[in-house]
């Protein structure tokens, strides 16, 4: 393009050129974005808001439909959750057991994703050229298209696959190369170091989890505390309504549970203020102290004399009444 429109001389695009490594899209295949492009979340944001959202809106008007957006926004997770966790999607590619495990490990959108990756290794040819030790390499190359090969690393001991397409590094999900090794050494299931947490669909309850007893943010443990006890009590609810007798245990078991811990006096440290649940007592200077207790001495003194006062004009008062 510089040359064609003859261009060498233009600073511009020669700094441009410069930092191609920051913006060409060749330099950064192996840079994780989880799947953010440019700006197009916050332009779908915003129009979702120009639906609901008028110039003419008082402020009354304008808070309301900013909550029926977020309540719509909160519906739609929802939704995408009870897919994931409750209804099973239909397998239609030749590797049942690879696509099982992915829907049963992947939330709903990411398992469309993963199931194109699985399919496109069906047609793969996978040939095993090295094997050095616990490392194997294979070369994959699409049916049809012999010239164009991938090399793929399969290490063994460590349990980790690597593309030099990069699809994994780039996406965080395996590409069909990989899965094609995997169809190759007969592994049906999707190695652990191959498995995104933030895809899966457990991500949110292992993240709080892993935050329930962080020293350093007391809300932060608060919250978290709250999230993963209402995630389990939400799969203690789905199992123990199907039956009468698991109803009546659970019942009796949450029951127990919230009267002992109701009853267990909850003591504290002095030496550790910033203990969760307990309120630190701030330290007074004393000089502070002594002015406050004289302040409290003078109001005392003053509503002293002022009781005295009035009981005194109530009795020169009855003197004259009689």
């Amino acid at each position: 393009m510089v040359e064609k429109y003859n261009l060498s001389s233009n600073s511009w695009v020669n700094q441009t050129y410069e930092l191609r490594n920051l913006w060409a899209l060749a330099y950064l295949r192996n840079q994780f974005f989880g799947r953010i492009k440019t700006t197009c979340q916050c332009e779908g944001i915003n129009s979702l808001i120009k639906a609901y959202v008028r110039k003419k809106d008082t402020l009354l008007e304008f808070i309301n439909n900013m909550e029926i957006v977020v309540s719509h926004y909160r519906n739609n997770k929802r939704v995408a959750e009870f897919n994931s966790k409750y209804t099973d999607p239909l397998f239609v590619t030749s590797l049942p057991t690879l696509e099982g495990f992915a829907a049963k490990t992947f939330t709903r959108n990411m398992f469309r994703e993963v199931r194109k990756e699985i399919d496109g290794a069906c047609v793969m040819n996978t040939e095993l050229v090295i094997q050095d030790g616990g490392k194997l390499y294979f070369k994959c190359n699409s049916f049809g298209m012999p010239e164009i090969d991938h090399v793929v690393e399969f290490d063994r001991v460590g349990g980790m696959l690597r593309c030099e397409c990069l699809w994994f590094e780039n996406q965080g999900i395996p590409c069909m190369h990989i899965f094609a090794c995997l169809k190759h050494q007969y592994v049906e299931f999707i190695l652990e170091r191959l498995v995104c947490k933030r895809w899966t669909k457990n991500a949110k309850s292992d993240f709080m989890k892993s935050n329930v007893d962080d020293p350093s943010d007391s809300d932060k443990v608060l919250k978290c505390r709250l999230g993963v006890l209402g995630a389990e009590c939400s799969k203690l609810m789905d199992v123990a309504c199907k039956n009468s007798s698991d109803f009546v245990k659970a019942m009796n078991d949450i029951v127990n549970t919230i009267t002992k811990l109701q009853n267990v006096p909850r003591h504290y440290n002095k030496s550790y203020p910033n203990v969760p649940g307990r309120i630190p007592k701030e330290k007074v200077d004393d000089d502070i102290e002594k002015n406050n207790s004289s302040h409290l001495d003078m109001l005392t003194k003053r509503k002293r004399h002022d009781s005295v006062k009035n009981q005194q004009k109530m009795k020169k008062g009855r003197d004259v009444g009689g």
